[in-house]
């Protein structure tokens, strides 16, 4: 059966649209129509309701059984051709679905997600206009749908806003050019559309009756994860006590043994179950992947790009983790190791070299700042790491940067007891800067007390023990 599939606002549904949808199934191009009103949030700040555009709709089809109507794209606040397409496809297994649009939507097809996917997959009946489309049409030749123009189809130049702007402006018109009647009684009656319209809370449905109807399995779901940035700083071995002491800062990676990216490196995660909060999953993944528990841990970022994980629709919850290695009392996993990593950044581009003594690997990333001052980062090179781990790890470091300069943060990568210079390198290390050391003791002695314990390295004499307030 060939099936179209006809989206728009419908806001109302007028006699243009009805006429659209009849001639192509009169005249034989499609066996039945599915009509799917947007989502809620498009664009039009006088969108009615999907309800209400769903029941002009079936008021106006009422009386055809090739019409049918989907409530999926407004029940999940979404305008995606593909994601809707996929849906119905899943609907009608074994149909083909023909997506109806007009010749001037040509123009900009190529703007739209996933075009190149929808021509491939699903087909085109492009509704003919009295405008010049073809080399619009010459550009989407050779994929593998079928493209039909339905050139015997009548349009007129009514739309949905001149409707709209009769009601606005309360002026007489012959609805019988425009409208269905049924459609027409229907808006004078609930008054859409006219000045200091309400909607009338009285259709709503109680509470009781709402999630007695309610479905889970009508909308879409997406997966969470939590993804923990692991940072610690370690002491780098000198060959003699004369060297000038050093620390690197590092982060925990976990080589992966499963699709996707087999054998590439990620920060340790995983999905969310039903019945856990987001730090319990952290903690919980933390542990089983890496072996490491009772590790300090605050929620850092999300992050939600569509197409971060290509087994599903899935958002992550990023968790900032500190910890003093030498504090580690369990044995890390063999697939986990801590890595090393050197920062430069010239201008916008930021190289990360990650390195320990089994293995080293760079990747490079692009910092971009849009109009609102938020900084975004974008893969420029990256081989090694997997999903958006590579954006998450700059972030991290970003975030840690500056809580630092404010924060107690860093004393969760110290010991009980530490030097005034063993605190000053970790700061260092974190900041990638060396700093004045009077200037330093000066701005951490509200965040110490000095103690009666001593240390003494090599040929240096005994240096005193602090401890943190806090």
């Amino acid at each position: 059966m060939k099936i179209g599939v006809y989206g728009g606002s419908f806001n109302p549904i007028h006699l243009m649209h009805k006429e659209i949808v009849t001639s192509l199934l009169d005249n034989g191009y499609v066996d039945k129509i599915v009509l799917l009103p947007t989502g809620n949030y498009y664009k039009k700040s006088n969108l009615l309701d999907g309800k209400y555009r769903m029941k002009m709709l079936e008021l106006a089809f009422k009386d055809d059984k090739r019409v049918e109507i989907s409530d999926y794209e407004f029940k999940n606040n979404l305008i995606s051709t593909y994601r809707s397409l996929d849906y119905l496809k899943s609907v009608y297994p074994g149909d083909s679905l023909y997506f109806i649009m007009g010749a001037d939507n040509l123009k900009g097809f190529d703007t739209w997600k996933k075009y190149e996917y929808i021509l491939d997959t699903y087909n085109l009946i492009i509704i003919d206009r009295d405008i010049d489309y073809k080399e619009e049409l010459a550009k989407y030749n050779g994929y593998k749908g079928e493209i039909v123009i339905a050139s015997n189809v009548v349009t007129n130049s009514v739309s949905s806003s001149e409707i709209r702007n009769f009601y606005y402006n309360n002026e007489n018109f012959d609805y019988s050019k425009y409208l269905d009647k049924a459609v027409y009684d229907y808006i004078n009656e609930k008054g859409f559309y006219k000045k200091g319209y309400k909607e009338d809370i009285s259709d709503t449905q109680d509470e009781n009756e709402f999630y007695s109807n309610y479905k889970s399995s009508d909308y879409e779901k997406m997966s969470i994860t939590t993804d923990i940035v692991l940072f610690s700083v370690s002491d780098i071995k000198k060959e003699s006590y004369r060297e000038l002491d050093k620390k690197v800062f590092s982060v925990l990676l976990v080589k992966r043994n499963t699709h996707p990216f087999i054998n590439k490196y990620c920060l340790p995660g995983g999905f969310v179950s039903l019945d856990e909060e987001l730090e319990d999953c952290a903690k919980r993944v933390l542990f089983s992947e890496t072996n490491l528990d009772n590790i300090y841990l605050e929620q850092l970022y999300t992050f939600s790009s569509v197409d971060r994980d290509p087994r599903t629709r899935v958002l992550s919850s990023a968790y900032l983790g500190l910890v003093d290695k030498n504090k580690l009392e369990q044995e890390l996993k063999t697939n986990a190791a801590f890595f090393n990593i050197d920062v430069s950044q010239d201008d916008d581009i930021i190289t990360i070299k990650f390195y320990n003594d089994e293995t080293s690997f760079e990747c490079v990333i692009k910092e971009t700042v849009n109009k609102w001052g938020i900084i975004k980062y974008e893969d420029i090179s990256n081989d090694y790491l997997a999903f958006d781990h590579l954006n998450a790890i700059v972030t991290s470091i970003t975030r840690l940067k500056n809580k630092i300069e404010y924060t107690d943060l860093v004393f969760h990568m110290m010991p009980k007891y530490f030097t005034l210079k063993e605190l000053q390198l970790v700061y260092e290390a974190i900041l990638d800067k060396k700093l004045i050391d009077p200037v330093f003791r000066r701005e951490i002695d509200s965040k110490v007390t000095k103690t009666n314990k001593t240390r003494k390295t090599g040929g240096h004499r005994p240096s005193v023990l602090y401890k943190y307030k806090g």
